[in-house]
Order: structure tokens, then sequence, then C-alpha cells
């Protein structure tokens, strides 16, 4: 008995069949999970660089990659951004945002010869940036207290409101709330 795997039958060209759709839903979930997570990482590099405020929201630094034609030049915009902010707070040195473009652009293009190398460039530039990120942040922890900004006042957070003039039988009939 001939079946279809030991048969000739499947030698034949046929026509490329694309992916079921679910595939494709999948590929937009990792890359919705992956700008979020990108988003998150630039918003914790903004909270904690200490009154250095970096000029690129979040939402603007991973928004901008889904505009086309804008994602190729956006490509050299925000390293550069980033390199210099880095730069100018003088605790570490990075390389020149254009440089990083230019790797990122190369293995935007190389996706298309060989997949795997492309994604391994861009995770390379990746790596980099969030090593770079990372000893920056364990710098601006180690600063000493004098040049840190001052804390906020205690008393902002109180939750019991300050008395005010009010009629006695008012005060004295409310009822108290305490968290301990």
């Amino acid at each position: 008995m001939q079946t279809f795997l030991n048969s000739d039958q499947h030698l034949e060209d046929r026509p490329a069949v694309s992916s079921p759709p679910w595939v494709w839903f999948g590929f937009v979930f990792a890359i919705a999970f992956l700008s979020a997570e990108f988003a998150d990482l630039i918003l914790d590099f903004d909270k904690q660089s200490l009154g250095h405020r970096y000029p690129i929201q979040p939402g603007e630094a991973v928004g901008k990659h889904f505009i086309p034609f804008y994602n190729l030049y956006w490509l050299f915009v925000w390293p550069s951004t980033l390199s210099s902010h880095l730069n100018q707070a003088g605790r570490v040195n990075m390389l020149p945002g254009g440089l990083i473009g230019f790797v990122l652009l190369v293995s935007l293009l190389l996706r298309y010869v060989d997949g795997a190398i492309g994604l391994a460039l861009t995770f390379a530039v990746g790596l980099y940036i969030s090593a770079k990120l990372r000893k920056h942040m364990k710098l601006v922890k180690g600063i000493a207290p004098e040049l840190l900004p001052p804390p906020p006042d205690p008393g902002m957070f109180r939750t019991d409101p300050a008395p005010t003039e009010s009629a006695a039988g008012e005060v004295a009939t409310s009822p108290k709330i305490r968290l301990s």
C-alpha cells in the first residue's frame, strides 16, 4: 500500500500557504508586550534620573516605532537622545546615538537576509542599552545625600484633616477614622 508520505506526489511544487491567522495574533501580542516593557523601562529610568528630565515620554518612545517611514528616522532619534542624556549626566559614557541607530537600522535590514542575525544584533543593542542604564541607575542610587533633592513633607500623606473652625456639636459627633 502506497501512502502520501512515501509517494512522489509530495515532491511536487505547491503554492505557498500562509500561516493561520492566530499565529499573527501571537506576533501582535508579542510586539505589544515588548512595547509595554520598553515603555516601562523608559518610565522607570525617567523616575529615577533625579531631576534630569528625560525629553521623550514612554508612550512616544514606543508609539513612533509604528508610524511607517517615520520609524526609520525614529531609529536614530531616540538612541541619540538617550545617549546625549546619559552622557550629559556624566555617570556613564555611551556610544554616539547615531552609531546605535545605524546598528539598529542594519539589524532591521539584516532580518530580511537572515532573521537570526538581525534579531541577534537587535538583541545585542538592547543588552548594551540595558547595561548602560543599569550602571547609571546603580550610580544614581549611590549619590551623596547632600546632592539629592529634599524629601517630600510627610504631613502631605496625613489622613486626619486638620481641625477647622466649625460648630462644636459637629466635631463631637463626627466619627474618627483610625488607620493603623
